[in-house]
C-alpha cells in the first residue's frame, strides 16, 4: 500500500511562484526517489513511476549520481558466484 507525504513548510512570500515551484516538486520527488531506491526502499522501476519517466531513465539517472543498481550485503555476490560456477562449471571467470 502506498503512503502519502506532505510537507509543510514555511516560506516567504513569492518564494514558489511558477516555474520555480513546479521545478522545486520535480526536484524533490526526484530527490526522494533516488534515496529510496539507494536505500533499497523501493525498485527501479517504482522510483521511475514516482517521477514521471521510463525505467531506462531512471537507470540513466542512477549511473549520473553513480547510485548502484545492484546493491549485495555482505557474502550476498559471493554465493551469486558461486551459485554461477554451479549453473556453468565450464566457464571461467576473469580475475
Amino acid at each position: 500500500m502506498a503512503v502519502k507525504l506532505h510537507l509543510d513548510w514555511e516560506l516567504p512570500d513569492g518564494a514558489l511562484e511558477e516555474p520555480f515551484r513546479t521545478d522545486l516538486v520535480e526536484a524533490i520527488r526526484r530527490e526522494a526517489a533516488l534515496c529510496l531506491f539507494a536505500d533499497g526502499k523501493i525498485s527501479s522501476g517504482y522510483g521511475a513511476q514516482m517521477i514521471g519517466v521510463s525505467r531506462w531513465e531512471f537507470i540513466d539517472l542512477l549511473r549520473e549520481r553513480r547510485i548502484p543498481l545492484f546493491s549485495y550485503g555482505e557474502g550476498e555476490l559471493d554465493r551469486e558466484l558461486a551459485t554461477f560456477d554451479g549453473l556453468a562449471p565450464d566457464a571461467k571467470r576473469h580475475p
